[in-house]
C-alpha cells in the first residue's frame, strides 16, 4: 500500500508541479497536493500543515529564501525542498543554512523520491527529539519544583564530592547561601567539623552501595533541631554509581513527642507500682474481712442455733404450758432467730465461696422434693402476703446430681424474693423439667418486677434497688449473690428477664450429670 503524501508546491509554473507530481507517484507515493504561488496563498496552505515543501527557488513575487524565514518565524518545522532549474554553491548553502531540508535541479528528479523519503525520516525523527525533549524539560521541572519546594531538605553531590544541587531547606540547614553550593565540595563550603560529618556519610553510601540512616542534630535559625538523614547512592542507566544524594527530615517535634512519652511511661509505672501496692493492701484486708465475716458467723451460729432450739422446745410446751402472750412472745423470738440464723449462713456461704473453700456434698438430688421442701418452709408467708403458689413439675424430671442443702437454699432465696417481690392477689410459679442432659428450673413472679438500670447490678452483694427500698421491702440484698455462688458451685448458669411492673422470671441451668472432682471444690 503506498505512503500517503500531503504535499505543498510553491511553483509559478502549473507544468512543471504536474513533473514534480508525476515523479512522486512513479517513486510509489499516494499524492495530495496543492500549488501555490504568493505568500498570502503559502500561509493559508499550511492550515493543515503538510507533510513536505517542494518550493521553487525563484518565483515572481518571492524567493525559497523567503519561505524559509517565513517558516522559520512561525515555528514551523516542515521539511522543504528546494526545486531550481539553476542554483550556484552560494544559493544551495544559503538555503541549507536557512533549513532546506535538500535541493535538486529541475532536470535531475531521479532524487526527488529519495529525497522526499530522507526528508520526512529527518522530520520524524526530528519531531520525536522535540517530544523527548519537552517531556525532559517537562520531568526536569516536575522534578526541580518538586525538590526546590520540597518540606525536607535535599541534596546530591557527585562521586568526587562536588555539589550538584541542593534546595532551600538544605541550604538553610547547614547555614549556606541560597544557590552557592553547586559546584562546591564540602570543605570548601563549611567547617571542618561539620565537612567531616557530612563527608563520611557520603562515604559510607559510596562505599556500601547502599542507604545509610542516622540522627543527627544541627544549630538552625539559632535553636537545636534533630534530623534523620538518609543517604542513599544515586545509580545511572548501566547500574553504576555516580553520585550521592541525601535527604534530612525534620523530627524534633517527634522526639519531644516520644520523651514525653517516656516520662509519661515513667509517670504510669510509678502510679501502676503504686496502685498494685493499694491492691495488695486492699486484697489484705478484703481477706481480713472476710475471714472477720466468716469468725463473727460461725461464733453467732452456734449461740443462735441454741436460741432457736430453746425456743421451739418453750413454743410446743415441753417445760409447760405457755399463755397466748407468751406464745406469741416465743414466736417472735424463734422467726426472729431462724432470719439471723439464715442471714448468717448466707454470709457463710460467701466467705467459703472468696476463700476458695467452698465445699459441696456429691448426692442424687430429687429437685421435685427440694422445691416442695422450699415451698413448704414459705408456706406461711405466701399466705400471709396473699400469694398464690404454683408448681409444674415434669414427670420425666429425674435425679441430678448435687448438694441438696445448697440448692435447697438456693431454691428459698428465690421463692423468698418471689414472695416479696409480689403485691396480694399476685401469683409465684416454679417450673422443672429436663432439657437433654441439662436441669431448668424456673421460678417466675407477676411483682413489681425491676428497673433496667438495676438489672446489671442484681448479682452485687448487699444491693437493693431503689423500688426495694421505697416500699421499705425488707432484705440484706444477699440472696442473689448466694443463689449466683449456688449455681457456678454447681457449674451452672443464672440469667434474669424481668420488665419493671410485670414480673420477674429467674432460670437456673444445672448440670444432669457432672463427674465428682468437679463437685468438690469451688475456686474463688
Amino acid at each position: 500500500m503506498a505512503p500517503k503524501l500531503h504535499l505543498l508546491i510553491v511553483e509559478d509554473q502549473p507544468d512543471d508541479a504536474e513533473l514534480l507530481v508525476t515523479e512522486l507517484v512513479r517513486a510509489g507515493y499516494d499524492v495530495q497536493w496543492s500549488r501555490v504561488e504568493t505568500m498570502d496563498q503559502m500561509v493559508a496552505a499550511l492550515d493543515p500543515e503538510p507533510d513536505i515543501i517542494l518550493c521553487d527557488y525563484d518565483l515572481p513575487t518571492m524567493d525559497a529564501l523567503d519561505v524559509l524565514r517565513m517558516l522559520a518565524d512561525r515555528g514551523m518545522y516542515t521539511p522543504l525542498i528546494v526545486v531550481s532549474g539553476v542554483m550556484d554553491d552560494q544559493t544551495c548553502v544559503d538555503a541549507l543554512r536557512l533549513g532546506a531540508a535538500d535541493y535538486l535541479l529541475k532536470d535531475r528528479l531521479a532524487r526527488l523520491g529519495p529525497a522526499v523519503g530522507r526528508a520526512l525520516t529527518v522530520r520524524r525523527l526530528a519531531r520525536e527529539a522535540r517530544q523527548a525533549r519537552r517531556e525532559w524539560r517537562e520531568t526536569a521541572d516536575i522534578l526541580g519544583g518538586m525538590v526546590a519546594h520540597a518540606p525536607a531538605a535535599i541534596c546530591v553531590k557527585d562521586s568526587s564530592g562536588r555539589y550538584v544541587l541542593s534546595n532551600a531547606e538544605y541550604d538553610r540547614l547547614v547555614g549556606a547561601d541560597p544557590g552557592s553550593l553547586p559546584g562546591r565540595t564540602d570543605v570548601e563550603a563549611f567547617g571542618p567539623e561539620l565537612a567531616r560529618r557530612l563527608s563520611e556519610r557520603d562515604r559510607q553510601c559510596l562505599d556500601r552501595a547502599s542507604v545509610v540512616e542516622q540522627q543527627e542534630t544541627f544549630d538552625v535559625d539559632g535553636r537545636e533541631r534533630t534530623y534523620l538523614s538518609v543517604g542513599y547512592p544515586v545509580v545511572d542507566g548501566t547500574g553504576q554509581v555516580f553520585a550521592v544524594g541525601a535527604i534530612y527530615l525534620d523530627i524534633t517535634r517527634q522526639k519531644g513527642v516520644e520523651e514525653e512519652l517516656r516520662a509519661a511511661q515513667v509517670q504510669l509505672q510509678a502510679r501502676a507500682d503504686e496502685l498494685d501496692e493499694a491492691n495488695a493492701e486492699l486484697r489484705e484486708l478484703d481477706r481480713l474481712k472476710t475471714d472477720f465475716v466468716a469468725s463473727v458467723s460461725h461464733e453467732l451460729r452456734t449461740p443462735l442455733t441454741s436460741i432457736c432450739g430453746y425456743s421451739e422446745m418453750l413454743g410446743d410446751g415441753s417445760v409447760g404450758e405457755l399463755g397466748e402472750v407468751e406464745r406469741r412472745m416465743i414466736g417472735v423470738i424463734n422467726r426472729n432467730s431462724h432470719r439471723l440464723l439464715s442471714l448468717i449462713e448466707d454470709l457463710l456461704i460467701l466467705s467459703r465461696i472468696d476463700s476458695g473453700v467452698y465445699a459441696l456434698q456429691d448426692e442424687q438430688v430429687d429437685i421435685a422434693d427440694v422445691i416442695r421442701v422450699a415451698g413448704g418452709v414459705l408456706r406461711p408467708a405466701l399466705t400471709t402476703a396473699g400469694v398464690t403458689f404454683e408448681v409444674v413439675v415434669d414427670d420425666e424430671l429425674r435425679m441430678v446430681p448435687g448438694d441438696r442443702s445448697q440448692l435447697e437454699r438456693l431454691m428459698l432465696n428465690l421463692l423468698s424474693n418471689g414472695v416479696k417481690f409480689s403485691l396480694r392477689g399476685g401469683r409465684v410459679t416454679v417450673r422443672a423439667w429436663m432439657e437433654g442432659e441439662q436441669l431448668a428450673i424456673t421460678v417466675a413472679d407477676t411483682g413489681i418486677g425491676i428497673p433496667a438500670q438495676d438489672m446489671p447490678k442484681l448479682f452485687t452483694r448487699f444491693y437493693r434497688s431503689g423500688e426495694a427500698r421505697q416500699r421499705s421491702i425488707p432484705g440484706t440484698g444477699l440472696g442473689l449473690a448466694v443463689v449466683q455462688g449456688i449455681v457456678e458451685g454447681h457449674r451452672g448458669s443464672i440469667a434474669v428477664d424481668s420488665t419493671q411492673g410485670q414480673g420477674t422470671i429467674v432460670t437456673v441451668r444445672l448440670p444432669g450429670t457432672r463427674p465428682l472432682p468437679e463437685l468438690v471444690t469451688v475456686p474463688g
